[in-house]
């Protein structure tokens, strides 16, 4: 298995894993789409940034079967923040046969490795607080939670 860049080829594989997420996030809470939903507009915010030196794209692929996928951008903060750009991971998400084989943690590292070269020192990401499997992946990461996003529902 390998953890490399995607290409345009790959993008419908990975419209197709996105909706998965999509839906596992659907069925936690409503307020988000669902897969079906998402897939036109998540297709469109791909493609116009697909390429672009502030947005990777990475699958892990084994011989041509793609396992899972990660985006990530290189942000600038809002201006209450000190540092000047700010690593965002947008998705990381492995398929649910392939968990817990280090495939997520294989694509974390490679972000890790990117962000580094362009002097990223920090790195945020946004995850639900009723998703516990995305959480205890970013906390084995490193990651920890220093700020709490609060909703009323109306």
């Amino acid at each position: 298995m390998k953890i490399i860049e995607a290409k345009k080829k790959d993008i419908n594989c990975i419209i197709k894993m996105n909706k998965e997420m999509a839906d596992y996030h659907w069925k936690i809470d409503n307020y988000y789409k669902s897969g079906r939903e998402i897939e036109f507009g998540f297709k469109k915010w791909i493609l116009k940034n697909f390429g672009k030196r502030n947005f990777k794209i990475l699958i892990a692929k084994e011989k041509n079967k793609i396992l899972g996928y990660g985006i990530a951008e290189i942000k600038k903060p809002k201006p209450y923040i000190r540092p000047k750009k700010i690593g965002h991971l947008t998705n990381l998400y492995v398929k649910e046969k392939y968990r817990r084989h280090g495939i997520g943690r294989q694509i974390f590292d490679k972000f890790l490795e990117w962000f580094k070269s362009r002097e990223i020192k920090h790195i945020e990401l946004s995850v639900d607080s009723r998703n516990q499997i995305g959480i205890s992946a970013y906390q084995k990461y490193g990651f920890f939670e220093y700020q709490k996003k609060m909703r009323m529902d109306l």
